[in-house]
This record gives C-alpha cells, structure tokens and sequence, in this order.
C-alpha cells in the first residue's frame, strides 16, 4: 500500500513553531503548527494495531513483573547525529548541547524501554545550501550523508516548511526511511526532540491527526481507543496553545466536546501543543505504544560498529530437540551476557556460545559491553523447536501478529521488507485487497511494499506440520493486484532442506479489480507422505508501492477417497518415444493431470484428452502422475 501519497516535500510530517530559546516565558508565542497526518498513515497504523497490542499485552506485563523477562530490559537504539553548519564552519548545534539532548531523549524514553544512543560519532555538513533547511531536502540530503539502519537525525540553525513557516521539526518513519529533523534551539528545549521522536515511534498529537478542526474524542473517554490520539490514557484534548495553558501549566480553556463536556487535557504531556517547558511526560499507554512499534517494526535498527545483532547456525525444527550455535555480530564488544531464553537468568557470558533446547518457541536477550557502554536487544520468537503434528489450517483470525503461533515472518534482504497482518482495513487505492473473503473484518497476511527497495524479499514460513495422508494437499487464498505487483513463490521445506518452487511462481497481478475475491491454488503433498514439513511463502516486491501480496486460509485438505483405478489406463509405462497416454474410460468424467518429480516440482499439468502427453521435456527418472476429477484423484508412478 501506498502509505504515504504525497512527494517528498509534502510526505514528511510538518510540525509546529517553537521559542529560539532555552527558558520558556510566560508570553510564549502560539505554536503555528503544520503537522499533517495523511489517511494513509492511519490505515497503516491501524492494519498493524493487533499486532502493537501483542507487544503492549506484554509491555504491561513487564511493568507488572508478570512473566519471566526482567523489567530493566532496555532496546538500545542507534542514533546518527548529522550537524548542518554554514559552508565556514560557523552555527550548527555544539557538541556539549547533543549530548545534553540525547540525554534529556533518554529520560523521557526510559519508561519505554528503549534508550537511544549515539552512533559512529557526529557528521558535520558545512554547507550554506542546506544551512537554510527546507522540508523536502532530506532526499538531496541523503544522498551522501545517510547511514542506513539506524535513525539519522539532521540538526539545523534553520527549518521551515513548504510554505516558508519556521517549524519546529519533523520525522519520517516511513518504510526504512529513518529520518528526524531539527531545529537547532528546539532540540535543546527539553521536549521537542522528544516530539519528534514520538512522531518517529508512531505516536499522534494528543488532539488527534488534524490540526484544524475541533477532536471528536469525547471526554468520558467511551471512543478513546478510536478517536483522538486512539491512546485512552490521554484524556481528549481541544489543541493546546500558549494562549490556553498559563504559565504554571494549568489548562484555561473553556472548550466542550460534543456532548457539551468540557475538557481535561493534560498540559505535562509531550505529545500536545502545550508550553515547551509543560511537557515532561508520555503517558503510560503512550510508551506501550512506542515500544510495541520499535518491536513490530523498527527493531531491524542497529549501528554498523557496535550493536547487539545475532547470527545462528539454525533457529527452527520439526525436532524434539535443536542445538544452536550463537555468534555475536559486534566486532567491537568486550563482554557479553546472553539470555537464550528470556528467563532473567544469564546464561552464558562467552562471545559465541552453544545450548540446546526442548520443544517450544523462546526468546532471546543479548547485552554487549565495550570500554565504554552496553546496550541490550530483545529477539522475540527467535528460537523455534518441536513439531505440529495436526493438519495445518489457519485462517489468521486469532492472528496478533505474524511471528506467532509458530510462523516466522523474515525480511530476508534486511531491507525493510516484510509479511504483516491485517483486519481487512481498506487499504491504499491501487493495490491490496479491499477485503478478505466474505467480510472486511477479518484477517489476512500481506507483504508490505511501501518504502522498500524493488527485488526485497520477505519470507513467511509455517510451523512444521506432518504429511500423514498420501491423498493430501495444501491449499491457500492468495491476492495480488496492482500495477507493480512482483512475485510469490512457494517453497517447502523437509529434513534435506527447502525445495524452491514447489508450483510455479505467481507474477504480477493476479486480480481484475481491488474488490475482487482472494484466488486459491494448491501444492500437492502426495510426495511428503510420512514427513514433517513446512510451507514457505517467498515475496520478492516489484517495482513500485502498487505491489502488495496477501495470502489467507492456508489449510491441508485430506482427500480419503481416491478414483478407482479402473477408470484410467496409463501406457506405455515406462514412456516410449517421449509419448505416454492417459485414457479415461468415462468421458463425461472430466479430469486434470499433472506431472511431478519424486520431491513434489510440478512439470506438466493439463486436461486429460485422447491425444498423447508429450514427456519430451522431462529427464530421465520415476515421476509422480496425479490424476484428479476435482473431487478426488488417483496417484501413479511412471517411468521416462
């Protein structure tokens, strides 16, 4: 989907004006505010909310001391300070009054668990072009002072909007575009920066998306969780100014919310237009929300020279039992403390250790150390062991998020790519399905093509599940329109390893319209009989945003009965002349074949007809024939 439609200059969030100096008087001037929150974004946020609720679940559990992970586990977060000054050296932001910022950043975060540090020093860009900084400059920017990965902030003397406003900043979180910029004396007002980086970590005004017109969030709190900010311990806020908050932070205001209420908003919070120096706090949901975005989406943030990252020799089996082999991916940490399944205990303190573990899925928690700081991350779902041993149906209802219930969603390319869920929320004009089957309400899995690199792959991948049936095979809706859709592929995995394409690919759009009906394919398993495995749905992304590709009801149909053999005769068998015939002893019974290799690859499929099958194109080999007349199917082996 398209999350944001507008061009550079307009996609970036514009927010308000702010004081040039430290200490905020009483007669603080109005905030002009120009931040936009485009429909767009809304759509997104709210097609990922129930996988954010997963993380809160689990954010209010910590802050609860429920569960085994320790409350002072702390998401370390990589910052890149860009300095603009004038083209002499002159300006820009001092090095005393960064670290002052990052601080006061980091004091306003702590309750999200997450804590930002600084990456790779400072980069300093002497340049009177950008000393006058224009929203919509970033893309020039970036072009040769970005560090993929980790949040580039840019820090400039002076900032307006397309318009000629001063403003205050702004963030872009769109995709992996990692970008927050900042007017030098805002950064050090003790709020602003912390704004913007709510904005970065998916947090809306208090007053809710639109600037100009009145919130409809309603006082006693009864769509809270829909209006406004959609975060219900904020009470609803009419838009604060200077003009309606006095100088000891007390709201003055005499607004009334539909239903004649008048407003209690909270002057202290950091995401309102209240006085800079009023706003000291988020709001307890506030953080769960900021933490459940870093971990849904954001956690792929790492700095390039010292970081926690991870590497294993293999994370997931059908076995009882599965022996890891760790690395730590730091070059320059010194020590290590590895909790390799979240317990609060510490298991290992050697760089690259080895456990084995049991059956059940596990968490990670990796803290490095080097001369001079430690910084924490958490893999949630990391480690996945055991087997499903029921036939494999899910149709995602009871879906929070896509690394649940033993699936595993991987931006394989590390490019921002990846499978999320959706509860069937219209989605952007121009690609993704409007609706799931039957029902806008429910839920499907979709690849993501906003803001990510054209040939990025993202993998989803199934539990294991066992093949107990011969007459068995696995069926999924899928829906691919747009005009820059790219390619599906399904892959399965056994004890030797993945078999790619496991039936032809699906490229490019696969539907008419937006609204039509997810289609729905198959993989014969007859060649899996006996075997635990797992399915793989590999999205390479296409060219553009209008690329989006859905999948749903994923089940294993078990066909019991099978065609009689005395309906059909297969000759000559082994093939003779690369010529075999099928012929069907009831006419009237129209059926379909196909042609596979021992491992499940389809290379003939076609409509059983009087004239021969041309195997000229097979190697020499055993194959499986199957034989179906869409209610149930016959499988034969022959020989070329």
């Amino acid at each position: 989907m398209n999350i944001f439609t507008y061009k550079a200059n307009v996609l970036v969030s514009l927010l308000f004006l702010s004081m040039t100096h430290f200490g905020i008087s009483q007669n603080e001037t109005p905030t002009n505010c120009g931040q936009i929150t485009s429909p767009q974004t809304l759509t997104f946020y709210n097609s990922i909310k129930s996988q954010l609720a997963t993380y809160e679940q689990d954010f209010s559990n910590y802050k609860m001391k429920k569960g085994p992970v320790p409350a002072n586990i702390i998401n370390a977060v990589p910052i890149k300070a860009h300095i603009i000054r004038n083209s002499d050296g002159s300006g820009g932001l001092s090095t005393g009054s960064l670290n002052h910022a990052i601080d006061n950043l980091n004091l306003s975060f702590e309750n999200a668990y997450l804590e930002f540090f600084l990456c790779d020093g400072i980069d300093y860009i002497d340049s009177d072009v950008f000393s006058d900084f224009r929203s919509g400059d970033e893309d020039a920017l970036k072009e040769t002072n970005y560090v993929p990965g980790v949040i580039n902030i840019y820090f400039v003397d002076n900032l307006t909007n397309a318009s000629e406003d001063a403003i205050c900043g702004y963030s872009d979180n769109t995709g992996r575009n990692d970008v927050v910029v900042m007017k030098t004396d805002c950064a050090i007002n003790g709020s602003s920066l912390a704004h913007e980086m709510g904005h970065f970590f998916s947090l809306l005004h208090t007053h809710g998306p639109s600037n100009n017109t009145l919130t409809t969030e309603l006082v006693n709190g009864s769509n809270c969780d829909t209006d406004g900010d959609g975060i219900c311990d904020t009470p609803a806020d009419p838009r604060l100014t200077a003009s309606n908050v006095d100088s000891s932070c007390n709201y003055i205001g005499d607004a009334v919310d539909a239903n004649g209420d008048a407003f209690m908003p909270d002057t202290n919070n950091i995401m309102s237009y209240s006085r800079k120096n009023c706003r000291t706090v988020f709001s307890n949901q506030q953080s769960a929300r900021m933490y459940a975005y870093y971990m849904a989406v954001k956690n792929y943030l790492a700095c390039p020279s010292f970081n926690a990252n991870i590497a294993v020799n293999e994370s997931e089996t059908c076995e009882a039992s599965l022996t890891v082999n760790f690395e730590s991916l730091s070059e320059n940490a010194t020590n290590w403390q590895w909790d390799i399944d979240a317990d609060g205990v510490i298991d290992y303190t050697t760089q690259n250790p080895t456990h084995t573990y049991e059956t059940g899925i596990y968490d990670v928690i990796l803290t490095v150390t080097n001369d001079s700081k430690s910084i924490t991350r958490q893999f949630i779902n990391y480690i996945k062991v055991g087997s499903e041993i029921e036939p494999l149906f899910e149709d995602f209802e009871d879906f929070e998020m896509t690394g649940k219930h033993g699936w595993s969603a991987i931006d394989t390319s590390g490019k921002g790519y990846n499978w999320l869920a959706s509860k069937g929320l219209i989605h952007s004009k121009g690609t993704g399905p409007k609706q799931k089957s039957g029902s806008v309400s429910n839920t499907y899995i979709f690849a993501e093509a906003s803001g990510v690199e054209a040939g990025a792959v993202a993998e989803f991948i199934s539990p294991c599940f066992y093949v107990e049936f011969e007459n068995s095979e696995l069926e999924f809706g899928y829906h691919m329109f747009g005009k820059r859709i790219g390619e599906l592929h399904i892959d399965l995995k056994t004890e030797d390893g993945y078999i790619n394409d496991i039936i032809p690919a699906l490229v490019g759009g696969q539907q008419q319209n937006q609204d039509d009906d997810f289609l729905t394919t198959s993989v014969n398993l007859s060649a899996y009989t006996g075997q635990n495995v797992k399915i793989r749905f590999r999205a390479v992304r296409g060219s553009g945003w209008d690329g989006d590709i859905a999948i749903d009801n994923i089940s294993v149909n078990i066909i019991y009965t099978a065609i009689t053999d005395d309906l059909y005769t297969v000759y000559p068998n082994p093939a003779k002349d690369n010529i075999i015939y099928i012929k069907n002893k009831d006419p009237k019974n129209i059926s379909t074949f196909s042609v596979m290799n021992l491992m499940g690859q389809e290379f003939l499929r076609g409509t059983i007809t009087n004239r021969p099958i041309d195997v000229s194109s097979l190697s020499s080999g055993t194959y499986l024939l199957t034989i179906s007349d869409g209610k149930s199917r016959i499988l034969k082996k022959i020989i070329k």
